[in-house]
């Protein structure tokens, strides 16, 4: 009960304060009209609207996106009701959808499936929010368009449009950020005729290390009095948190009355410190901090068309993905060069087709198509983290739709054949657990049916089921070594099925000129889920030992989005989520979910002059509850160390942001400041994987410059 009660405190209470004080307000922004117009929806069988798919979808694009925009997809998205960021410092943030993230979450680049190594924790997806116009989330199980990992939804990173029949020009980006000293600057520039368009952009973001509240730590040595025994390990300024990223993309584009085709080429590199707890370095705890060097890369080059045929809309991809991930032992930073001990690499190819079409068989409109995709892995690195091998997909889909007067049905069905080799001929190290080659097949038909009710012109009811499945991933099935990311030795179980999960969901959604309220109910159950268990074993590094196995897992929860435009110059915005999980034979929680969460802010929006324009203000408060971390969670082994936890209290952190547009050159540039963190709270954040031996980031000043040319 205390799950519905928490979004239904926050529901009761927004709604009747924006009753209370609601007056007329002004036009719908553009978030609405977007959200009332048809447009291309992922997870959609043809474009529509947002609010009437039967899955609970949002949609983030300038201005919102612009003024939100982090580091990571983690951070960007995190505002998002449902939504959380599995955070490593500044520049780690993997999302998080309705309490599964990583392997369970398909993070995609405009419709194509990304593969990031995210089977680690601390494995951010390999994307820069700048690079990107628009990001679209979908909850709930969405196997039957995009295959494996969709179990808890997706997230669609969009490139910019290539700017056809526009003359030359862009933006510029400056930021920086207190906190970390961080410096991003960024250029973005495009333009082309009616029939031809260019398009590129960079960005370089230098941080150098987090600061925490300065509180006092008493280890080493293990501290006597057990009310110390929680004090974090490290305060002040974290040393081995700095970062340095440097990002772009370059597209090109031909259209005609045949069709168009598009050429895109990304890269993505970063170079970073993790600081690691005590003593998982060289060093004994007395001599200092230690910290690990990593070394990332991803390129990715695609080629789209967009043509009409046989009454249908075709859109051809291929796409290559290449993907480096190196990493240092533990002890050697970034200062010491690469010393082989975890070398990964791998090339993907994807090959798809699918096809939109109008109304057919008695059906409105849906999407069919076929894609392939195989990996080819190779695993160079003294430690096998995971082995060689590669994985091949093939998936055959339709979606479809059908209205009946206010009562709008999706369907769709998918069939996947995969199969995942391990290869001892692609792995450097020895200590595979497998001998020649290690072979699984899957094959899985996975489906969904759903429907929106329009109950009024601004009422609608949706409801979702979906089949969903995941593979086990090489990793699961044969890593065999210390992995410095979560501090422990881990090991692979050749014999893992596929997790397949039944998900389901209920909302309402309500909007009008002045009021948007969304709110969901879901269950999630997955037979097989796959998780590292603690054996309670320690290896001789002294490091604990997980094995990799399987049981059924159910997850259920709630979410809520509200906003009122209270006057033209006042907006309240609220959301509130919870979500509980647990393994259906122990009853053990699953691990990694994020706390029960709350935000409330007011916008303050008053009158602009001709040289101060749209300003704003806006007030937040974010509230987390106390929370435990689950048996075998990642990190979880910290709630018995010397120092530091792995289970959180709750926590309330103030906000606050500000902004105006300016005329410079005949274009309106954006200035902003955001503090988060106002008071300088300590804290623990639950998603945060320095909480076992660090406390969350301090007073963060975040001062931006957006410049259009």
């Amino acid at each position: 009960m205390r799950a519905y009660a928490l979004v239904g405190l926050a529901a009761s209470a927004w709604l009747a304060g924006g009753a209370a004080l609601a007056q007329p307000a002004p036009s719908e922004t553009d978030a609405e009209t977007e959200a009332m117009s048809p447009v291309v929806v992922t997870g959609a069988p043809t474009p529509g609207t947002p609010l009437r798919q039967s899955s609970q979808i949002d949609v983030m694009q300038a201005p919102e996106k612009d003024e939100v925009e982090g580091t990571s997809l983690g951070e960007t998205l995190d505002g998002f009701a449902g939504v959380n960021n599995i955070s490593t410092g500044n520049n780690v943030g993997k999302p998080v959808i309705r309490g599964l993230s990583g392997l369970r979450v398909r993070v995609m680049t405009d419709g194509i499936g990304l593969d990031h190594q995210q089977y680690g924790v601390r494995h951010p997806p390999n994307i820069d929010p700048f690079l990107s116009e628009r990001i679209d989330v979908v909850r709930g199980a969405q196997s039957v368009l995009y295959g494996s990992d969709a179990l808890g939804g997706v997230i669609n990173v969009r490139p910019y449009a290539l700017p056809y029949g526009e003359s030359l020009g862009g933006d510029t980006l400056l930021r920086y950020a207190s906190n970390n000293g961080q410096f991003d600057s960024g250029l973005r520039i495009g333009g082309g005729s009616e029939n031809w368009a260019l398009q590129g952009a960079l960005v370089r973001r230098d941080a150098g290390n987090i600061e925490v509240p300065d509180e006092p730590t008493f280890f080493p040595p293990p501290p006597d009095d057990p009310a110390k025994r929680s004090a974090p390990a490290y305060s002040g300024e974290l040393d081995f948190t700095d970062f340095e990223q440097l990002n772009g993309t370059l597209a090109t584009g031909f259209r005609n009355e045949a069709g168009e085709w598009a050429l895109r080429y990304t890269r993505w590199d970063n170079e970073q410190n993790f600081l690691l707890p005590p003593p998982a370095g060289m060093k004994p705890p007395p001599e200092g901090e230690e910290g690990i060097g990593q070394f990332l890369e991803d390129e990715q080059l695609r080629l789209d068309g967009r043509f009409e045929a046989a009454g249908m809309s075709w859109k051809p991809t291929v796409a290559w993905q290449n993907n480096v991930r190196q990493s240092n032992a533990a002890g050697n930073d970034l200062s010491v060069p690469f010393d082989g001990t975890i070398d990964i690499e791998f090339d993907q190819y994807t090959a798809r087709l699918e096809a939109v079409h109008g109304p057919a068989l008695g059906l409105d409109g849906g999407t069919f198509g076929v894609e392939y995709m195989r990996k080819d892995q190779a695993s160079r690195g003294r430690v096998q983290l995971t082995p060689g091998g590669d994985v091949e997909n093939l998936g055959v889909f339709a979606f479809e739709e059908r209205a009946f007067g206010p009562l709008l049905l999706q369907a769709g069905l998918r069939f996947d054949h995969r199969e995942t080799v391990a290869r001892e001929s692609e792995t450097a190290s020895d200590e595979t657990n497998f001998d020649g080659v290690s072979r699984n097949s899957y094959s899985v038909v996975t489906g969904s049916l759903g429907g929106s009710f329009a109950l009024t012109d601004t009422l609608t009811l949706a409801s979702n089921i979906g089949r969903g499945f995941r593979a086990p991933t090489l990793f699961e099935l044969h890593v065999n070594g210390t992995h410095g990311g979560v501090a422990a030795v881990q090991k692979g179980d050749p014999n893992l099925e596929e997790e397949t999960s039944l998900s389901s969901d209920l909302s309402l959604r309500w909007v009008t000129q002045d009021t948007r309220v969304i709110a969901s109910v879901y269950r999630n159950a997955i037979d097989g889920y796959i998780f590292p268990r603690d054996t309670g074993q320690s290896a001789d590094n002294g490091l604990p030992i997980f094995q990799y196995d399987q049981d059924d897992a159910e997850l259920i929860g709630a979410e809520l989005a509200v906003r009122q435009q209270v006057t033209q110059w006042l907006a309240l915005s609220a959301t509130a989520e919870t979500v509980e999980g647990e393994f259906t034979d122990s009853n053990d929680e699953l691990p990694l979910l994020p706390a029960d969460n709350v935000e409330v802010s007011a916008r303050f929006t008053p009158a602009g002059t001709d040289l101060l324009r749209e300003p704003f203000a806006e007030l937040g408060v974010r509230y987390a509850a106390s929370k435990d971390a689950a048996p075998g969670e990642p990190f979880s082994q910290f709630d018995g160390a010397p120092f530091g936890s792995a289970s959180t209290d709750s926590y309330a952190l103030l906000d606050l942001s500000a902004g105006v547009s300016t005329p410079v050159f005949g274009k309106d540039a954006r200035l902003s400041v955001a503090v988060r963190n106002l008071l300088d709270e300590d804290y623990r954040n639950f998603l945060d994987t320095y909480k076992g031996y660090a406390l969350s980031p301090g007073r963060d000043v975040v001062v931006t410059a957006r410049v259009p040319f």
